[in-house]
């Protein structure tokens, strides 16, 4: 049981407060993936946490469990009347047309799936919250798939899930503690007795403020007031997301512009841009139609579009204020977005190496074939600004200048190893793999022994299964691993696992029952077990299914029988 918790059950409001803080937007979150209003979905996630702050002297542990509260919020949204989806809940049309079709789903199908796929619940689990058998459970989320039939589902659910997690909180916590402190009768009393002795000063008093406040809520509710507010926080959003915008470019060492016409390159900080354009355009033409903006919300919206341009030596400012050692979900988190930024940082780096490629060709190598990078930082000051800049900006965001020998083609390489001993010393030690991809120091995995190669392999399988869920951390990952079961099936360099009579060599035969033995939820497991059972059959020598293992259909096999695994 977590600290928060026991000292929940202790009687402590504060932590019951900060228990709160973690859970309530999931049950809000909730209810409106299940179908109702957001006003609607606000009511229900107070309820829920008032009954439990209300009974908190007889909470059990099991009451603080999200499963717990979970069931408590489907009782409460069972009856209640599904929201009117005609005007659209989100900023993309896709968004709005898969939520509508995910409300319309029969409510036996349609819970099961939403926990499994929004909250990672087991049939187990599901079964627990639903009151449903475990089958039911699990026919559920089938059906769900089946009815939707959605190409490409599990990425539009990616993008529609942080279309909710963008939403603004709704509740108020005031409506969730609301005891009344009682005055006491002494107070009271002596209250009466000044009322009494100047009733027609506190009359007055109270008419003329009265008045004023009758006057201001007037003014403040006027279309024009309204529409001059909204029209003064799109101009303040404006002038402000270029600051950022420009902030952040600059310790990046990029600049993007006049470089948005050009559609064969995309430069950080484009598609925030674009994303922000479309933000804009939405409020503006919210004015003209009705003269107002629902600026709480504006302003939520806001702070997370002007998030992604936040660059990664800012994040790392930030680990290092506050580290995340303890705690893995925050974490991986923050690999995920941090994973996003670099890859994206990347290719502005490559693009600015390839606007600049006569440049380092015409630099000094030396005698090894390799960029002289000193003689080439020593004539910097010769360059173009923006590339000095670009220079400068991948030093300070972890990167550094690497080259290919005798082939004068230069690219940035990410990881610096100061960098990389920050981001182990405050994250959670199980990103310690995550950082060795971010950093490139398995990039010559296929080099090592075959015994290491497995090893390596088997430890990528679980973060990337980890990582399910982050998509820019899981994308990166899957890739790797992936490429890492292309090598350990001999796919690198054929000839190496079979000796002279064309048999399968020792060391593979190991190596591969090795990781077909990995269990029955291992999805390169599964792909090995094809390729022994025919090589068994042939003595070793041949394998139709092996011979099938190109680079994309082990990447699709590994997908599918990922996917068959969550049924």
């Amino acid at each position: 049981m977590e600290d928060v918790e026991k000292r929940i059950l202790q009687g402590d409001q504060e932590a019951f407060k900060e228990w709160l803080g973690m859970h309530i937007w999931k049950i809000e979150r909730f209810a409106i993936q299940y179908g109702v209003s957001l006003e609607q979905s606000a009511t229900v996630a107070e309820t829920v946490f008032r009954n439990r702050f209300e009974s908190s002297i007889e909470l059990t542990e099991d009451d603080l469990k999200e499963s717990s509260l979970l069931k408590s919020t489907l009782k409460m949204l069972d009856g209640m009347q599904p929201a009117d989806l005609s005007d659209g809940l989100f900023l993309f049309e896709e968004d709005d047309e898969l939520h509508r079709r995910l409300v319309a789903l029969p409510e036996k199908c349609r819970v099961p799936f939403i926990l499994n796929r929004f909250y990672n619940k087991s049939s187990k689990e599901i079964a627990e919250i639903t009151g449903m058998t475990v089958q039911l459970a699990e026919q559920g989320v089938a059906e769900a798939i089946a009815i939707l039939e959605e190409p490409n589902l599990d990425k539009k659910l990616e993008f529609l899930n942080r279309s909710y997690e963008r939403f603004p909180r709704s509740y108020n916590e005031t409506n969730i503690f609301h005891a009344l402190v009682e005055e006491s009768p002494l107070s009271e009393k002596k209250s009466e007795t000044i009322i009494r002795k100047r009733p027609y000063l506190f009359w007055g008093m109270g008419a003329s403020i009265l008045l004023v406040l009758l006057l201001f809520i007037t003014y403040t509710n006027s279309e024009a007031y309204q529409k001059k507010s909204a029209e003064k926080f799109i101009e303040k959003a404006g002038a402000s997301f270029q600051k950022e915008l420009e902030r952040n470019s600059y310790l990046a060492g990029i600049s993007i512009k006049d470089k948005k016409e050009n559609l064969y390159t995309e430069w950080y900080g484009e598609e925030t841009i674009r994303k922000f354009d479309v933000f804009i355009n939405r409020l503006e033409g919210q004015v003209n139609r009705s003269g107002r903006i629902d600026k709480k919300k504006a302003d939520e919206e806001y702070g997370l579009i002007v998030k992604e341009l936040e660059v990664p030596s800012e994040m790392v400012k930030k680990l290092l204020k506050k580290p995340l050692v303890d705690d893995e979900e925050k974490s991986m988190a923050f690999m995920n977005e941090y994973f996003g930024k670099v890859n994206k940082l990347y290719q502005s780096y490559m693009n600015v190496l390839y606007e600049n490629e006569k440049l380092i060709q015409g630099a000094e190598w030396n005698v090894e074939g390799g960029f002289d990078y000193e003689s080439f930082t020593k004539s910097k000051s010769k360059y173009p600004q923006e590339f000095r800049q670009a220079i400068d900006g991948m030093m300070e965001q972890g990167y550094s200048l690497k080259s290919v020998p005798y082939d004068n083609y230069v690219y940035p390489e990410f990881g610096q190893p100061e960098l990389t001993v920050v981001l182990r010393e405050n994250l959670n030690p199980t990103m310690d793999i995550y950082i060795s991809y971010l950093t490139g120091s398995l990039v010559d995995f296929h080099l090592s022994p075959i015994e290491e190669q497995v090893d390596l392999l088997l430890q990528t399988e679980k973060a990337a299964l980890r990582a399910e869920g982050h998509q820019e951390l899981y994308s990166s990952i899957f890739n790797s691993y992936t490429w890492m079961l292309y090598s350990v099936t001999g796919m690198v360099g054929q000839l190496e696992i079979r000796d002279s009579t064309g048999t399968i060599k020792e060391e593979y035969k190991e190596a591969w029952t090795r990781i077909a033995f990995n269990g029955k939820n291992s999805p390169s497991g599964h792909i090995m077990r094809e390729v022994i059972v025919e090589m068994e059959d042939s003595g070793w020598t041949t394998s139709p299914y092996l011979d099938s293992l190109e680079y994309f259909f082990i990447e699709g096999e590994l997908k599918q029988f990922i996917r068959e695994m969550k049924k």
